[in-house]
């Protein structure tokens, strides 16, 4: 199968994932930004915990190859920086504005806009941009694992195993025991 074809497929599930879960709901994105609501945040924990374990098993079994770009850290900064006032100004980031404009959401619309605009800029300016963002701080390409001198599975590892910790707490406290598991638990202690 067509990789691009593989990729598209993958996309119109993680956004159908998106819009199923509510998770593409800007009022959501904003309350976990706001700390009120942290659903969205528990969600992208277990997703980052479980992606850095897989990642590092299909790279360490030679299935994958992660490509780490350089560490340009003025670029980053400031980078981060805009995309940080434009999630909480938007209430979106690029995946969750994707599946809400195909969710039909106007104010969708142009966070994409917006995006690929950003994105149109920082292209058509890099010749200008990069002697001042770019070349000033740049650190190679730096990992965790590579820092300490370990296999990326010994960062991965541990990484996901406090996700699935986090996780399965979190499920508790959302759902929490059935009044018989609860008396067995109290008769224990």
């Amino acid at each position: 199968m067509n990789l691009l074809l593989i990729g598209l497929l993958i996309g119109v599930a993680f956004g159908a994932i998106l819009t199923l879960s509510g998770l593409s709901n800007p009022t959501l994105i904003l309350d976990m930004l706001r700390l009120r609501n942290l659903r969205l945040f528990k969600v992208l924990a277990v997703a980052i915990g479980t992606g850095i374990v897989g990642i590092a098993l299909l790279d360490s079994g030679g299935l994958a190859h992660t490509s780490i770009k350089p560490l340009h850290l003025l670029a980053v900064l400031l980078g981060g920086g805009l995309f940080g006032v434009g999630f909480a100004v938007a209430g979106y980031c690029p995946g969750t504005s994707l599946a809400a404009a195909a969710e039909g959401r106007r104010d969708a619309f142009f966070t994409v806009a917006g995006g690929l605009a950003g994105a149109a800029a920082y292209a058509l300016l890099y010749a200008w941009l990069k002697p001042f963002l770019v070349d000033p701080l740049t650190f190679g390409k730096p990992t965790l694992f590579s820092w300490l001198g370990v296999p990326a599975l010994a960062i991965a590892l541990p990484i996901g195993a406090i996700a699935a910790w986090l996780a399965w707490r979190w499920w508790r406290e959302e759902h929490p025991a059935s009044p018989v598991a609860r008396a067995r638990e109290s008769a224990a202690h």
